[in-house]
C-alpha cells in the first residue's frame, strides 16, 4: 500500500486530509452523540463511520466487492438477530448513500491506522493514515 501523498491525485481530494474527510462523511453520525460522549462510544462510533467508509472504497477502488457485501450482511444479520440495534443498519444504509455524493465518490483512499486523541479543550480529534490502491 502506498501513502495518498502521490503525485497525479484527482482535483476533488488532493490536498484534503483523511481525518477531514472521514468526519465530514461521518457527519449525521457524529452529530446524534450526546455532548460530552465517552472515549467509548466515540471510537465505536467512528469504527462504524470507517468500515463503512472502507468497505466502499475496496469495493470500487480496490477490486474487493466482498468487504461491502460481507459488512452489510453482518449488520442486518446482528440486526435481525437483536444483537445491534436497528440504528446500526439505518446509519449504514444512510453513509452509503452520502459515499456516493460528489465530495466521497471519487475519493479512492481507505484509511488505515486511526486513533481518536483528546484535546486540551476536552474534544476529540481523528488522527489517521490513508492508504491508496497499488496502481
Amino acid at each position: 500500500m502506498v501513502r495518498a501523498r502521490r503525485k497525479g491525485a484527482p482535483k476533488s481530494w488532493a490536498g484534503t486530509k483523511i481525518s477531514g474527510t472521514i468526519v465530514e462523511f461521518g457527519q449525521p453520525l457524529i452529530e446524534q452523540l450526546p455532548p460530552a460522549p465517552s472515549r467509548e462510544l466515540c471510537e465505536k462510533t467512528f469504527q462504524l463511520i470507517v468500515l463503512i467508509w472502507n468497505a466502499h472504497v475496496f469495493e470500487r477502488f480496490w477490486d474487493q466487492p466482498q468487504h461491502l457485501v460481507d459488512l452489510a450482511d453482518t449488520l442486518r444479520n446482528a440486526v435481525a438477530e437483536g444483537a445491534l440495534p436497528v440504528d446500526a443498519l439505518e446509519a449504514f444504509e444512510m453513509l452509503s448513500a452520502r459515499r456516493q455524493e460528489s465530495r466521497f465518490v471519487n475519493d479512492p483512499r481507505a484509511v488505515g491506522h486511526w486513533v481518536l486523541r483528546e484535546t486540551a479543550a476536552g474534544e476529540w480529534n481523528l488522527r489517521c493514515d490513508a492508504r491508496l490502491p497499488s496502481s
